[in-house]
């Protein structure tokens, strides 16, 4: 209990030592700015295994999981729903995919290093961790941790693809006519896989943008965390959006759902800066650090 009480002193000291909102203000300006070409690329990189049709299907409801859920009907019986939403923003996108080359793809990369960088830095920041002097190689590390970043978006996208082979709702038992029925097999899978792709997805960031400078433990930690945080608060956001879209449709009309998403993605951003810090206090008050013989003459002893 001492412990526990000795964590959220720790947090709340780190949190008052660095600024959340500024932090969190721009990975939300870096994600807007980078989400284009960031979509662009995912298209590119799941349809080169899956078809084009595929992958746009996979990118929107990536979007969806990562949104929170709302429906709303107007006036006209029209229902609006997150999914469509984000569907009818990236169609033009996905429509527009062949003007980009393989040189069209390296620039669109190099467009999305500032979103590498902000968060980079905000880890960096928050652990006391010296950033690279070389810019050079700073770029070239942000490379191969978007290239992990696609793959765990690919590896979804193949185990959704591979689950939709099978109908895992009806069992069939070999050499008779007895059939188990599984209804709530789908629903499980709905819930738990963008949990499980949430988590991969911060493991990555936590993990590899760091420069694995953060132990793998610290790492786990922090993406259970965030997506901890993640889930809880969208579905808050999910329940108080039923009751209030239809206000922010009286006052923002059309734009409503540019209102939505930018307040989402400055929240999404600053549950990241939030689970940065909870990170840092656990390695400081649960992480094992080894004494050493500069602290204790006696260490090698051992």
């Amino acid at each position: 209990m001492q412990t526990f009480k000795e964590f959220w002193k720790k947090a709340i000291s780190i949190a008052g030592e660095k600024d959340l909102f500024f932090n969190a203000s721009a990975i939300t300006f870096n994600l807007f700015i980078c989400s284009i070409p960031f979509i662009l690329i995912l298209v590119s990189i799941i349809g080169y295994v899956l078809s084009i049709d595929e992958a746009f299907i996979e990118i929107v409801r990536y979007g969806s999981e990562l949104l929170p859920s709302f429906s709303y009907e107007s006036q006209q019986t029209d229902i609006i729903t997150g999914s469509e939403t984000i569907e009818n923003l990236l169609r033009p996108l996905v429509g527009a995919r062949e003007v980009f080359g393989i040189l069209g793809l390296i620039i669109l990369v190099f467009f999305t290093q500032g979103l590498l960088h902000s968060l980079k830095h905000v880890i960096f920041d928050i652990f006391d961790i010296e950033e690279r002097a070389h810019p050079v190689m700073d770029i070239v590390y942000n490379f191969f941790v978007f290239g992990l970043l696609g793959t765990v978006f690919l590896f979804f996208s193949l185990a959704i693809s591979f689950i939709s082979l099978f109908d895992l709702s009806v069992i069939k038992i070999p050499y008779t006519d007895i059939v188990i029925q599984l209804p709530w097999v789908y629903d499980l899978l709905n819930i738990t896989l963008p949990i499980v792709f949430t988590f991969f997805l911060m493991f990555v960031v936590f993990r590899f943008i760091s420069e694995r400078k953060i132990s793998t433990k610290v790492s786990l930690m922090g993406a259970f965390i965030y997506t901890f945080l993640f889930e809880v608060a969208r579905l808050i956001v999910s329940v108080y959006l039923e009751y209030a879209f239809s206000t922010y449709r009286f006052f923002y009309q059309g734009y409503a759902i540019v209102v939505v998403i930018t307040i989402w993605t400055f929240y999404t951003a600053l549950l990241f800066v939030i689970s940065v810090i909870m990170a840092k206090a656990f390695r400081e008050v649960y992480g094992t650090h080894k004494a050493t013989v500069e602290n204790n003459p006696y260490a090698d002893l051992d």
